[in-house]
């Protein structure tokens, strides 16, 4: 198992083991750009269907709002217009307005893709799932899961030039990668005393919640967060709970997000208040990694209220990894020098008002 800390070596590890796959390749994902890498994966998938690999790709349409409201609003899989998610991308777009983004919507074709949809080794599900998760399963055998999304922002910097501070956990073994499967298709709950398990939103069976409160409430010396959005109640009730029992709670989040930036400052103007010790990254944390006492956990859940009561997440949950749990917090300290600590933490109450509705 290894962790696997910014979007650009985690690619990099994934078209390996896609270049190598023989029988089987399985993609869930949220957000899949038409830009430089997300054809790039687009390719090495054609020449793997090619060589006679089945291919499975799950791409949620719900996520084309992000595709079609940032960077250069190109969706590699959802070119025709939805009226929902149109004005939901609309709003997205103009709530966060930024010269540097192009002016409209409108889909450019794209030749590689028309002749990858149609080749017989592929299954192609593009329907709205409202399912945040991301994952590769190569093989059967290999097992990628964590944050990362599949854009151009993800493998350097976005259109403002920040840096993307996300993660992505490489698990190579069958019987895991077996479990996994059942687990996500909810053949199987979670198990308290496996020491790798996974937190997980499924249709019909939201246990992000109870799940992942359990684990934060069982800290009993240390939380440690990399966290892109935060606003879930019960999620900062767990924290400030937390925080009075004498847990040492840290948090590593964004100065400025791509979304919800006055909500998640003023969370962290009332965790930083109540004890808590916050960095304040000059790139862009989309990670959710959160290390709680030994227990080690990174995904796709952030702490607010999409995740908790809206999307479909899923996690994974690692206890008492050394290897696995050193690696974290080396990637800690190294980001550090990239973080500002502001005390107390500024916001605009009117703006987090708003953004609030959004969470």
């Amino acid at each position: 198992m290894k962790l696997i800390t910014y979007g650009h070596e985690a690619f990099k590890a994934i078209l390996e083991d896609i270049d190598l796959a023989q029988r089987s390749i399985l993609i869930q994902m949220f957000i899949w750009r038409d830009d430089q890498i997300g054809n790039q994966l687009l390719n090495h998938l054609q020449n793997a269907l090619d060589r006679g690999v089945q291919v499975t790709i799950q791409k949620d349409a719900y996520g084309s709002i992000f595709e079609k409201a940032e960077e250069n609003k190109q969706s590699l899989f959802h070119k025709e217009k939805q009226k929902g998610i149109h004005i939901l991308a609309k709003i997205i777009d103009l709530g966060y307005a930024d010269d540097r983004k192009p002016k409209g919507y409108q889909q450019k074709p794209n030749e590689a893709l028309n002749k990858f949809i149609r080749h017989p080794n592929l299954s192609l599900s593009t329907s709205i799932l409202k399912d945040h998760t991301k994952f590769y399963v190569i093989d059967d055998t290999i097992l990628y899961i964590g944050g990362v999304n599949i854009e151009d922002k993800e493998n350097g910097q976005d259109i403002q030039g920040r840096t993307y501070l996300d993660y992505m956990v490489r698990i190579d073994n069958p019987d895991e990668v077996a479990y996994f499967i059942t687990r996500f298709e909810g053949k199987k709950a979670y198990d308290v005393d496996r020491n790798i398990d996974y937190v997980m939103n499924r249709p019909n069976d939201f246990q992000v919640k109870k799940d992942l409160t359990h684990l934060l409430n069982q800290a009993n010396y240390r939380i440690l967060m990399h966290m892109a959005y935060f606003g879930a109640k019960s999620a900062m009730q767990v924290l400030f709970n937390a925080l009075n029992r004498g847990v040492k709670v840290t948090i590593v989040t964004s100065k400025v997000s791509n979304l919800q930036t006055e909500y998640n400052l003023h969370w962290m103007h009332k965790l930083q208040q109540a004890g808590a010790v916050v960095f304040l990254y000059e790139g862009l944390v989309h990670a959710k990694a959160i290390l709680i006492d030994d227990t080690f956990i990174v995904g796709s859940t952030n702490l607010n209220n999409s995740a908790f009561d809206q999307l479909g997440e899923c996690s994974l949950v690692v206890q008492g990894d050394t290897a696995l749990n050193e690696s974290f917090l080396q990637s800690h300290k190294d980001i550090l020098s990239n973080t500002i600590q502001m005390n107390p933490i500024k916001y605009s109450k009117i703006k987090s008002f708003f953004e609030q509705l959004l969470s």
